[in-house]
């Protein structure tokens, strides 16, 4: 029975929860729907709802407002396509600032229950709910910003194969996603410049950090692979300072005791590091680079051998 339920959950079979709110993360029947809508208390992806002007919605409001008819209302396709655009951008930047996007979606539909939805997959949970709790609440461009956890993890599911290829005979009021597309490349330089802004203000707290700690001794820059020394730390069996080489190895020097430590440095945390006596770095000893394990920034391990 278990496995029977398991294996219909979220799809029309299941008669208990709903299945669009499952793939979707929206229901046109909302709370009225005769089935439950089983809201997420952490999820990898957030939904900011209503937040996003449709052109259609506003020119029909405007022309409404104006007394005019809201049939057949047209709008300006080349300044409809720039503002999204500049929306789809500031977005980005800012959610970007609590962690890494995996995806940002936009509804082009114009159904009450999704019209104007914005979807944003994080790489981590924590990253998602770090937003949801500051985004929440906050002003849009006049609007509050409604923010909840969505189910929503695998978008193939979510969005309408149909649209994709312009052939949704729905249109607007299709129940499945219709995404607003995004040229690819704008996306890969957004996220080449979030990387790059999460490197400065690292490197910027590792600056801050070195500073809080006194600094270190004049000439210890020198090390393998021109490392820049990023701040000392203290601990039981000797000083260790430790520094990054390309983005972000905590390749260290050990002033004065050649001894097995661990050392956190850098962007990574160097966990193990085993040191040779060299003349190449003050106080006689230095890391020897083809034995070491570092845990980096991004969250996968790699092992240099």
């Amino acid at each position: 029975m278990a496995r029977h339920l398991a294996r219909i959950h979220g799809t029309e079979e299941d008669k208990v929860n709903c299945p669009f709110y499952f793939k979707i993360g929206a229901c046109r029947h909302a709370d009225r729907c005769s089935r439950i809508h089983h809201r997420p208390a952490f999820s990898q992806t957030i939904l900011i709802k209503h937040i996003y002007r449709h052109p259609i919605r506003e020119a029909e409001l405007q022309a409404a407002k104006e007394g005019r008819s809201v049939d057949g209302v047209e709008v300006d396709e080349a300044k409809a396509r720039e503002d999204f655009l500049v929306f789809f951008e500031g977005f980005f930047d800012e959610l970007s600032k609590f962690g890494r996007l995996e995806a940002l979606h936009i509804c082009d539909n114009l159904g009450d229950h999704m019209i104007g939805h914005v979807y944003a997959k994080f790489s981590e949970e924590e990253e998602a709910a770090d937003a949801l709790n500051v985004m929440n609440g906050r002003y849009y461009n006049g609007r509050k910003m409604e923010v909840e956890f969505s189910p929503v993890t695998d978008f193939r599911e979510a969005r309408c194969r149909d649209f994709d290829e312009d052939t949704c005979r729905r249109g607007g009021f299709c129940n499945f996603m219709h995404i607003k597309p995004v040229p690819i490349c704008l996306i890969r330089d957004m996220e080449e410049d979030a990387e790059d802004e999460r490197r400065r203000e690292e490197m910027e707290r590792v600056e801050r950090r070195r500073k809080e700690e006194g600094g270190v001794p004049g000439g210890i820059e020198r090390a393998i692979g021109g490392v820049v020394v990023g701040g000392i730390e203290e601990i039981e069996k000797g000083r260790v300072a430790a520094g990054e080489a390309d983005r972000g190895a905590g390749v260290g020097h050990i002033l004065g005791l050649g001894v097995e430590n661990e050392v956190v440095g850098g962007i990574g945390v160097l966990v193990r590091m085993v040191l040779v006596p060299s003349s190449e770095c003050y106080g006689g000893y230095v890391c020897d680079c083809s034995r070491y394990l570092l845990y980096w920034g991004g969250g996968d391990k790699r092992t240099k051998e």
